[in-house]
């Protein structure tokens, strides 16, 4: 297996967020990500960076997965409220089957990871489009096709 960004040894980078609570991303050296708060991090594997940073360098695949990485605990708050709506809609619609319900969930976290990209670009629009110059764009494309076809859907279980 390719060991992620080259790395040899995690990497470990804590940030203040604007509510201020300090998160945590540790990137490589295997395939799992972790992230959290203070000494509770959740291991997750890197699918959305491993398709959006196809064809980057390490260096730059790593400060963008880094940026997305805390994007998403810049975005919680939002993402709470948002979460809250689309299923406080999905069970008042009379949605208690767990397909359906999973299926919102699935759209929740697709709308998460596109604010989370979405951050990340407007952090530094003039990096990101620095860094993607002469890249494929197949793999972003098919990231925010998917994760607005999957929020999509979440919407319409919740508001159908």
């Amino acid at each position: 297996m390719r060991i992620p960004y080259g790395l040899k040894t995690a990497q470990t980078i804590h940030h203040r967020t604007w509510f201020r609570v300090y998160a945590t991303v540790m990137v490589g050296p295997g395939f799992v990500h972790k992230a959290g708060v203070g000494k509770i991090l959740i291991p997750h594997p890197p699918a959305i960076n491993w398709l959006l940073r196809r064809g980057l360098s390490n260096k730059l695949g790593f400060k963008l997965t880094i940026s997305h990485e805390m994007g998403h605990f810049q975005t919680a708050p939002f993402i709470v409220l948002y979460a809250i709506a689309i299923l406080t809609s999905t069970f008042a619609a009379g949605r208690f089957n767990i397909p359906e319900v999973l299926f919102a969930m699935i759209g929740i976290q697709a709308a998460w990871e596109m604010l989370s990209e979405a951050l990340t670009i407007v952090g530094n629009i003039s990096y990101y489009r620095k860094c993607y110059k002469g890249i494929p764009k197949l793999p972003r494309i098919t990231f925010w096709t998917a994760t607005g076809m999957l929020t999509a859907g979440g919407w319409l279980i919740a508001f159908s």
